[in-house]
Formats: structure tokens, C-alpha cells, sequence
């Protein structure tokens, strides 16, 4: 039996801004587990002031996630992936074959957090938690298509097998690239479906 180890990129960019570590050490934190989907959730925020509407529409232009197609990000999620499998041959047949498989999945979701709330005019503030509520329920539904896309990268690896170890090694490389790309464009999907989140009332100013 030997081991193989996999890795995926991230579906977004995360900044240094949001607190993330240079490098890739943060799957070593899961890579002792056992084969199985393997989730580490990370909620992150970036801190935000102001008094009015345009107080916090710069703030968060300027703090925040970044830019993208539709203009400014007011939150995100990151799925970032790795996956190993380890391999068996023999067992009456010459064939290389997955014997079981392990996907590790690092969900991040970025949000804003409004320090002085509490001074701020009563229509302000009370209209700010509807839209995190909405920017929330947004990203959170990233999230919940990350986890599907996780069941289904590790259920694809399961039972692959090839003539040889170095085409098995290819077929699963192959495979994942396949089932992650499945998954951005049903990430993309959503996005075109809420227009990035517009549509569950995730816009500021409201």
C-alpha cells in the first residue's frame, strides 16, 4: 500500500489582510485524520467605523475583501482543498487501485464588524443587521455548496483504479481537478442566481 497527497487552490483570493498565514501550513492542523471528508470552518472579520451609510460603504471599501467583477466584495468565503489517497495492488489482479481516499476542506467566511454601532443614527443602525444577516446567509450558502463539492471529491476518488500506479496517480489528479472545476462553476452559478448576494438583500447602502 503506499500514499499519495493532493492539493487544491483556493476558489478566492485571501489576503494578508484578513490575518492569513503566508505558506500552506494550515492543512497540517488536519492532515493526521483519517481517510473521510474533513471540515475546518474559520469565520474572520475585518473591523470597521462610522456614523452614516458612506462612513461604512468607504470602510468597508477600503478594509475589505477586495475588489471583483460586480465591484466591491463586503464579505467572502474561501474554500480551500487538499485530498490523498492511499493505493493497494494485488489482491488477484495486477491493477492499482484507490483504497480509500481523504479530502481536507478549509472553509473561511469574512465578514464585517461595525465598532461604534452604537453612536450611530437609529435608521443606520437599525437597518445594519438586516444586511449582515442577508451578507451572512450569502456566504454561508458558499459554504454549504463547498461541503456538497467536498461528498462528492471524495466519493469520486473512492474505488478509481488504473493499470498502473503512476495512470492511477494521473486519474485521481485528474478526477479532483474535474470535480473541483464542477464545483466553481456551481459556485459561480449561485452568484449569477443571487447577483453575488444583491438579491438576498446582502447591499450596503440598503
Amino acid at each position: 500500500m503506499g500514499a499519495v497527497l493532493g492539493l487544491g487552490a483556493a476558489t478566492a483570493p485571501l489576503g494578508a489582510q484578513h490575518g492569513a498565514s503566508p505558506g500552506e501550513a494550515w492543512w497540517a492542523e488536519l492532515a493526521g485524520v483519517g481517510p473521510g471528508l474533513h471540515l475546518m470552518e474559520v469565520d474572520s472579520i475585518y473591523e470597521i467605523r462610522g456614523r452614516d451609510d458612506h462612513d461604512l460603504l468607504r470602510e468597508m471599501r477600503r478594509k475589505g475583501p477586495g475588489i471583483d467583477d460586480i465591484g466591491t466584495r463586503l464579505g467572502v468565503h474561501v474554500a480551500q482543498w487538499r485530498w490523498s489517497y492511499n493505493y493497494r495492488t494485488g489482491g488477484g489482479s495486477d491493477r492499482c487501485r484507490v483504497a480509500d481516499a481523504t479530502v481536507l476542506l478549509r472553509s473561511v467566511i469574512v465578514l464585517p464588524d461595525w465598532l461604534d454601532r452604537n453612536g450611530a443614527p437609529g435608521e443606520v443602525a437599525r437597518a445594519w443587521p438586516r444586511f449582515l444577516a442577508a451578507l451572512v446567509e450569502h456566504e454561508t450558502g458558499h459554504r454549504n455548496r463547498a461541503k456538497a463539492l467536498g461528498v462528492m471529491l471524495w466519493q469520486s476518488l473512492l474505488g478509481l483504479q488504473a493499470e498502473t500506479c503512476e495512470a492511477l496517480e494521473a486519474l485521481v489528479s485528474e478526477t479532483a481537478q474535474r470535480v473541483v472545476e464542477e464545483g466553481d462553476a456551481a459556485q459561480r452559478a449561485y452568484d449569477r442566481e443571487t447577483e453575488h448576494g444583491i438579491r438576498q438583500g446582502a447591499v450596503w447602502p440598503p
